[in-house]
């Protein structure tokens, strides 16, 4: 009788302890967020995450981004309107210069500026590498390095940056056109 009591306890103690992990969650991503000098309306950051020089991201509106990302920004990074960048992302626009006065690399960076299109869906895990540009209304799969330009509408995935598809562009366009882009609302998070 006394394990059965203890263990609704402790259930009902982790219920509760998750729900304030969720919270905490929320505000962190607030705090993040408010480091972005340049944001559009409603941008949301689902939790903690690192950005190195918030002042070079520039994001529009209706911007998402999950928890635990990655953001080195020194080299500008631009992200477009109702973009959703999933979590453990990472956005990185500085290299090693490997051409400088030391090997293998020296103390000076090489910096490439990322772009980011409208209404992108970037999956889980993946690596934005310096220079890159995605095109509007790509989508990047899970757990994919992007080393190269994205197309307008392409679908990549893997590690070889492999595209498998597009997206259909006149329903893409109608859409676009009317407005119709999935917005998350997190109250901590949205200054609209």
């Amino acid at each position: 009788m006394l394990k059965h009591v203890a263990r609704r306890l402790l259930i009902h103690f982790a219920i509760y302890y998750k729900s304030c992990q969720a919270h905490m969650d929320r505000a962190l991503g607030a705090a993040c967020l408010s480091k972005v000098r340049h944001k559009g309306a409603r941008c949301t950051f689902e939790g903690d995450g690192r950005i190195i020089d918030p002042d070079q991201l520039f994001l529009g509106d209706d911007i998402y981004i999950g928890r635990n990302f990655f953001i080195r920004a020194s080299g500008d990074i631009y992200v477009g309107s109702n973009t959703h960048i999933s979590r453990n992302v990472t956005l990185h626009t500085v290299n090693h210069n490997i051409n400088g006065s030391l090997l293998p690399y020296d103390h000076t960076n090489v910096l490439k500026p990322i772009r980011i299109g409208s209404y992108v869906w970037i999956g889980m895990n993946c690596a934005v590498l310096p220079g890159v540009t995605i095109g509007d209304g790509a989508i990047i799969g899970m757990g994919t390095v992007v080393a190269k330009d994205v197309p307008t509408g392409a679908i990549v995935v893997g590690a070889a940056q492999r595209e498998v598809g597009h997206r259909d562009f006149e329903l893409t366009k109608k859409l676009v056109k009317s407005g119709h882009f999935l917005r998350i609302k997190n109250k901590w998070t949205t200054n609209d």
